[in-house]
C-alpha cells in the first residue's frame, strides 16, 4: 500500500530536473508499472544514483499524487530548503551587477506561484522572497507547475515581508511594486541595476504596508481599463520587459 507523501514532486520535467540538479535529496521514485520510454529513462537514471524505485499501479499513483498530473512518475523528496534572506542578498550582490529578485505578497494559488517561479527563473531572477503567511506553500502542485525551475531559484521565506523589503533596500536594491492601476507606465520606467519586483494577489493586489515599502509602483497599460491580468501573466510581462529595457540600455551604452 502506498501512503500519500507530503513532499512529492510529480511529472516528467520536474522529476528530470531533480535528477539533474539533485539540490534536494530524492527519497523514493514512484512509477507506474510498464511505463513509457521517457519514464523508463528517468527510472534508470534514478536507479544508477541509488534512488529507491517503487513501481505501482496507476490507481495507486493517482491516489499518491492527488490532484496533480503525474505523467506516470513522481518522487518523494526531503522538505524544500529555504535560503536565509541574508545569504540570498549577499549572493545576489556578489554575483551580479544587475540583480533581480521577485517578492510575493498574497499569492495563495499554488499554480500561480509555480508559474511565477518558472517565469522568474527563465527571466534570470536570482531569487525569490515569500512570506510565511498569506502565501501558497511549496507543494507538489507548485513544483509541477514550476516544471523544474524550483531547483534553480533560491527562495527565502520571511516572517515580515515589509521588513524584508527594508533589508533589501539597505543592501542597495530598489523596490518596484506591481500595481493594477495608478503606477508608472511599465514601458517608460527606469529600472535600477539591483531591484526587487513585488507581486500582489489577484483580488487585492499589494497590501498597503507593502506599498509603503516600495520606491516605485509600476502598471501594465491595458487596452481596456476594465480588464485585468492573471498575476502569473502579469509577472511574465513585467519581468521580460525589465530584461528588454536593460538590454536596450546596455546596447545604447556600448554604441556611444
Amino acid at each position: 500500500m502506498v501512503e500519500k507523501a507530503e513532499n512529492l514532486v510529480c511529472g516528467i520535467n520536474a522529476v528530470d530536473e531533480l535528477l539533474r540538479r539533485q539540490q534536494r535529496r530524492i527519497q523514493t521514485l514512484y512509477c507506474i508499472e510498464n511505463p513509457a520510454r521517457r519514464v523508463k529513462e528517468l527510472v534508470e537514471r534514478a536507479r544508477k544514483d541509488g534512488v529507491t524505485i517503487k513501481p505501482v499501479p496507476v490507481a495507486a499513483l493517482d491516489r499518491l499524487a492527488g490532484e496533480v498530473r503525474h505523467q506516470g512518475v513522481a518522487v518523494a523528496v526531503a522538505p524544500f530548503i529555504f535560503t536565509p534572506l541574508a545569504e540570498l542578498l549577499r549572493s545576489a550582490v556578489q554575483n551580479s551587477t544587475e540583480s533581480l529578485l521577485v517578492a510575493i505578497d498574497g499569492v495563495t494559488d499554488p499554480r500561480n506561484l509555480g508559474a511565477i517561479i518558472r517565469t522568474a527563473a527563465a527571466a534570470g531572477a536570482v531569487g525569490m522572497i515569500l512570506p510565511e503567511r498569506r502565501s501558497a506553500a511549496i507543494t507538489a502542485t507548485v513544483a509541477k507547475t514550476a516544471a523544474g525551475a524550483l531547483e534553480n531559484l533560491p527562495i527565502s521565506r520571511v516572517v515580515n515581508l515589509a521588513d524584508a523589503l527594508r533589508r533589501c533596500q539597505e543592501a542597495g536594491f530598489w523596490i518596484y511594486g506591481a500595481a493594477a492601476e495608478g503606477g508608472e507606465d511599465l514601458y517608460t520606467v527606469e529600472w535600477s541595476d539591483s531591484l526587487v519586483l513585488v507581486l500582489g494577489s489577484e483580488d487585492k493586489g499589494l497590501r498597503p504596508i507593502v506599498v509603503k515599502s516600495c520606491d516605485v509602483q509600476v502598471t501594465i497599460p491595458l487596452a481596456n481599463s476594465s480588464e485585468s491580468l492573471n498575476v502569473g501573466i502579469a509577472a511574465a510581462v513585467t519581468l521580460f520587459e525589465i530584461n528588454r529595457s536593460r538590454r536596450q540600455t546596455r546596447n545604447d551604452s556600448s554604441s556611444k
